[in-house]
């Protein structure tokens, strides 16, 4: 922290040569300014907020303050499991990385000016692998990613980021916007794997964040008719008043399958997007696909195996295809939300400060009291 930057707190600096004490005073200020408040994750279901030195910055680096962290799916998989499949956590872990927050310290000849408003990319990929050189820099398995093993997250009062992960928002954007970004970019990603052709029929499976913004993006971009399905009413009742959704089926007392072929007679819909990560909702994407249809697989399961019958998608010679995280889409998804296209602010439920992070992650992984996104704000 530069010492310039407290001047305007002292009316006469030239005083701070003769009061000794007023210099103790000034010398722990500097002290509690170089300190910053972060989440660590320690132990499975275990979060502390503990004092850690202030960032220090590598080349082309800037420093953000954190202003709204979502917590995401993966992020509570970390906390309720240690682990994503291979990924296993490694204590004390900063969780954390859809995020947006203000730029304190940039460099000389920075594009990014120290009080700029940003969005951030969660992703830096190397940009010299096959990956890279062909576009899919999603893919890349030199990816740095925020919050994952080894890697800072976002969920602390200040965040390192290169200069090429974020994007200026517009003044009219809040923080809340800015930080669903990151979901919006899955979504954006998989309607663009999709090339979904106008008038094509879609169902989602799961109406968590990025389900309902997958279903959103579709309906974007000129798809006919719409099905999502989900256990909490409460989320299908936002596909329907915030994305016009139309079909929205609770399973609970709804067969899945059986609406779809009723609604569809029998033919099936032309693309499906498993949105919540569970066994059985692979196995309905596959089966509610039409004959040589689509199936995006968008979810991440919470088991390293699932088990589903293949003759089903053999005979419809149905296509399958993964979604992995977004590919670099954070300036067009805040094109998209600047231009009115989307609404995606009121999916950020709850509030809570990093003092009270542990109750955002348990009101989060229990799907309490009609949470979509539990923010986490400065």
């Amino acid at each position: 922290m530069q010492v310039r930057y407290f001047f305007t707190y002292i009316p006469d600096c030239s005083t701070l040569r003769y009061h000794h004490e007023v210099f103790k005073v000034y010398f722990a200020i500097i002290q509690r300014r170089t300190q910053v408040k972060c989440a660590k994750l320690t132990g499975t279901g275990t979060l502390e907020i503990q004092e850690t030195p202030e960032p220090q910055l590598a080349p082309g680096q800037i420093l953000v303050a954190m202003k709204a962290v979502g917590i995401c799916g993966s992020d509570i998989h970390y906390y309720t499991a240690g682990r994503i499949g291979s990924e296993q956590c490694r204590y004390p872990q900063t969780l954390g990385h859809e995020c947006a927050g203000v730029v304190v310290k940039s460099f000389k000849g920075s594009k990014v000016r120290e009080g700029t408003r940003v969005a951030i990319e969660p992703a830096l990929p190397c940009m010299k692998c096959e990956i890279c050189i062909t576009g899919h820099y999603n893919c890349c398995p030199n990816v740095k990613f925020l919050g994952s093993p080894g890697m800072p997250g976002a969920f602390q009062e200040l965040l390192p980021v290169d200069v090429m992960q974020v994007e200026e928002i517009p003044d009219d954007m809040s923080f809340d916007e800015a930080a669903v970004l990151e979901p919006l970019g899955v979504a954006y990603h998989t309607v663009e794997l999709a090339g979904i052709q106008p008038g094509q029929s879609v169902a989602v499976f799961g109406a968590g964040a990025i389900g309902l913004l997958t279903l959103a993006m579709f309906k974007v971009c000129g798809a006919g008719e719409t099905f999502i399905f989900d256990t909490l009413q409460y989320r299908l009742d936002i596909a329907r008043r915030l994305y016009k959704a139309d079909h929205v089926i609770n399973v609970n007392g709804t067969d899945p399958l059986e609406y779809i072929r009723t609604m569809t007679k029998g033919r099936g819909v032309d693309i499906t997007c498993e949105a919540a990560g569970q066994p059985q909702t692979f196995q309905w994407s596959f089966e509610a696909a039409r004959i040589r249809g689509a199936a995006y697989i968008i979810g991440i399961p919470g088991v390293d195996s699932i088990s589903f019958n293949p003759h089903t998608m053999r005979r419809k010679e149905l296509l399958i295809r993964n979604v992995r995280r977004s590919n670099l889409a954070l300036k067009p998804c805040i094109d998209l939300v600047d231009r009115g296209m989307l609404r995606i602010g009121e999916l950020a439920t709850h509030h809570f400060t990093l003092d009270r992070i542990k109750d955002a992650f348990d009101l989060a992984s229990g799907y309490r009291d009609g949470a979509v996104r539990a923010i986490i704000t400065a």
